[in-house]
């Protein structure tokens, strides 16, 4: 099972027995095989058939479409969804007790900030140039984690913000010097992406929340309603909490294909303070995603799997 990225205009997709086929300028181009795909990631001007969209469903292929000027998903067609609702009684039970919720949070910030702590780890050796910044943020995100451990019994969602918060100032103050002046990369900024490397980590963010709403999806969770995330209009709350812990890779994803030249300072430019990425910039983040992203997929499914059984118990003790 594979992916399939579609980036370019004038696409048209139709529905052809077992297989998609593409038409670009109302040319056909060929066709793919339903079997062989996972999921349809769809950017630029791009028109579907509603048979096709019926299939795909059908078929458990997810969808996501990105927006054309920007790395935010516009839609997205999950699959379908597991059918026991027992589960999704206990996530709502889950949700509205705090002694309930506060341990998974304090699980999935503690895993947060070991993968974090772990990058900056392997930072040192690879940069040894960087030992002060770096050993500095090592220690403060050392910290945080003997805390998380002493403090179990004295936690609260507001406490464990508080340290997710301290661990992500010391984080990105060590990340951020990994990258080449020349990228102008200072911090996290995203609304809009004002820079190359957060233009890259909004897009791989937005490729890992989809994986994330599926795995939350396919096991028949509400992927809105989150035990660490807040309850928040239009947001998949749940999908933001099981990527949390992969934050870290998809930062050392970025930090990879800078490092190697796969992406380079040309694949970019200023829109009015929003850094835009080239179609070629695009082609290789998709490659190289794609040919790291299985493990990760994996992960999610997994914690999916793991929460929607402890739901299900929760429903049962209620």
């Amino acid at each position: 099972m594979s992916s399939l990225y579609l980036d370019r205009k004038n696409l048209a997709l139709k529905l052809d027995g077992q297989a998609l086929a593409l038409y670009e300028d109302g040319a056909r181009k060929g066709t793919v095989p339903l079997h062989l795909l996972d999921r349809v990631v769809l950017r630029g001007n791009v028109q579907l058939e509603s048979r096709l969209l019926g299939a795909l469903s059908e078929r458990n292929i997810g969808l996501l479409v990105l927006s054309g000027r920007n790395t935010e998903a516009t839609a997205m067609l999950a699959g379908r969804s597991h059918n026991d609702t027992a589960r999704r009684l206990g996530q709502y039970r889950v949700s509205l007790d705090m002694d309930l919720r506060t341990p998974l949070a304090r699980w999935l910030v503690l895993v947060k900030v070991r993968s974090q702590l772990r990058l900056l780890r392997q930072a040192l050796l690879d940069r040894p140039d960087l030992r002060y910044p770096l050993t500095g943020a090592v220690q403060t995100l050392s910290g945080v984690i003997g805390q998380l451990r002493e403090d179990r019994l004295a936690m609260s969602l507001e406490s464990l913000r508080g340290y997710e918060g301290a661990a992500a100032a010391a984080y990105f103050g060590g990340f951020t010097r990994l990258f080449a002046p020349a990228l102008n990369f200072t911090g996290r900024s995203k609304r809009p992406p004002p820079d190359p490397v957060n233009t890259c980590l909004s897009l791989g963010y937005t490729l890992l929340h989809y994986d994330a709403v599926r795995a939350c999806h396919i096991v028949g969770l509400d992927g809105m309603l989150g035990f660490y995330h807040d309850v928040s209009f239009g947001r998949e709350s749940l999908a933001c909490d099981l990527m949390e812990p992969l934050r870290p890779l998809m930062d050392r994803w970025v930090w990879q294909l800078f490092r190697e030249r796969e992406l380079r300072p040309e694949y970019f430019s200023d829109d009015n303070g929003r850094c835009l990425m080239n179609k070629t910039g695009r082609q290789r983040f998709y490659a190289f995603y794609e040919s790291h992203a299985a493990p990760a997929r994996r992960l999610l499914r997994r914690y999916a799997h793991a929460l929607s059984k402890r739901y299900q118990l929760a429903c049962e003790a209620g």
